[in-house]
């Protein structure tokens, strides 16, 4: 995936706004193909989303050299882990729709993430695996939809330092 960040490309708020809005329409087709991928999903599938999980709680959410946006390498493993997470659904026609809308909405995701210092993501991700990986369905929609939705408040509310 190309890192659409690396040119210095800073969205207008008319851009925040379509990103948010790709975040609902985003957010709808992850709680469906997440539940099939909770039903479907294997073993390898279970070792993806723990590697893939691992990699991103280790990963650096901010590098110095690239100011307070987030760090390009923590955005490659988060889009991983979103990405393992949903393999195990076994459809390649939904994950093929999952990833344009994940890049059509990355700019406005790392542009918005100094927003919020008090959020823990890391926290809001360990809870996505775990209850993802006890195929327990209901809980990572729940997980999921808190998640997004506390995603999207960031990108609609001002730049005051929490969503």
């Amino acid at each position: 995936m190309p890192d659409i960040c690396a040119a210095g490309q800073v969205p207008p708020s008319s851009t925040v706004v379509l990103v948010t809005v790709k975040l609902g329409t985003s957010g709808s087709l992850a709680k469906v193909v997440l539940r099939l991928a909770i039903e479907r999903g294997d073993l390898d599938w279970e070792a993806r989303v723990r590697a893939a999980h691992h990699r991103l709680a280790r990963t650096p959410l901010y590098a110095p050299e690239e100011g307070e946006y987030l760090s390009s390498a923590w955005s490659q493993a988060h889009r991983a882990f979103r990405r393992a997470l949903l393999e195990g659904c076994g459809n390649p026609v939904l994950l093929d729709a999952f990833d344009r809308m994940w890049t059509a909405s990355e700019l406005g995701r790392r542009w918005s993430a100094h927003r919020t210092p008090d959020r823990d993501v890391a926290d809001e991700h360990r809870q996505l695996e775990e209850a993802t990986l006890a195929r327990d369905a209901d809980t990572a929609i729940d997980v999921l939809t808190r998640h997004l939705a506390l995603t999207a408040t960031v990108l609609a509310g001002p730049k005051t330092g929490s969503p």
